[in-house]
């Protein structure tokens, strides 16, 4: 899960802005801009809100900053 934090502090533009990272086995959750995220360990990314899961287009955009990051280093 280390390396999914890593990938998310190149990944998403304001690294500086994400705060509160809670790790578990199968997933990152962490704050970022005032929302807090969930990424899973295969790449999925969901929204949290008051304990329930919501994909929004917010989550949507994270994943595709976590999608350009992995093709760009696997390239």
């Amino acid at each position: 899960m280390n390396k999914i934090v890593e990938l998310l502090i190149r990944a998403i533009p304001y690294p500086d802005q994400m705060r509160d990272f809670d790790i578990s086995q199968d997933s990152v959750e962490f704050s970022w801009r005032g929302t807090r995220y969930r990424v899973t360990k295969s790449f999925g990314v969901d929204e949290v809100g008051d304990g329930v899961l919501i994909g929004s287009d917010r989550a949507i955009l994270v994943r595709a900053c976590i999608d350009f990051a992995r093709a760009k280093d696997m390239s």
